[in-house]
């Protein structure tokens, strides 16, 4: 009885930290060239979420064309307030990969968003070739 307790207790532990750790994957730093830097949380864009519909195609993956729905990177932007002069954001992931897309190209559509992949934050490029799709984003520098 006493071993079925224990369990149980790891049990709920283990799930507390899981739910702590998907929350905190959701989230990302917005730096550079931005009026308010720090870190930004997929969960508080629930109110501007799109669904765009695209396909992967990539140098391995491909994947054919169906529904996304998620936060448009330009929101993101709007909200961190880029500042003039900048070109360019470079997208990085958690384990070093990293896409640059062109700034106006961003700002001008809906194509790109940001999305709950299994609990971390993945780009959704529609488009654009597989590379850019990034999984497991850290950061968005604008430069």
């Amino acid at each position: 009885m006493k071993r079925a307790g224990i369990m149980l207790a790891l049990i709920v532990i283990s799930a507390a930290a899981l739910g702590c750790a998907s929350q905190k994957g959701l989230t990302f730093e917005v730096k550079g060239q931005v009026e308010r830097p720090g870190t930004y949380d997929l969960n508080d864009y629930k109110d501007k979420m799109v669904t765009i519909n695209a396909r992967l195609d990539g140098e391995v993956t491909h994947l054919p064309a169906r529904d996304y729905t998620g936060v448009p990177l330009r929101a993101v932007l709007k909200d961190a307030g880029v500042k003039g002069g900048a070109t360019q954001i470079t997208i990085s992931a958690s384990d070093g990969y990293r896409q640059a897309f062109e700034l106006s190209n961003i700002t001008a559509s809906d194509d790109v968003i940001l999305i709950n992949d299994n609990d971390t934050v993945r780009v959704v490029a529609k488009g654009y070739p597989g590379g850019k799709w990034v999984e497991m984003v850290t950061s968005i520098e604008v430069t």
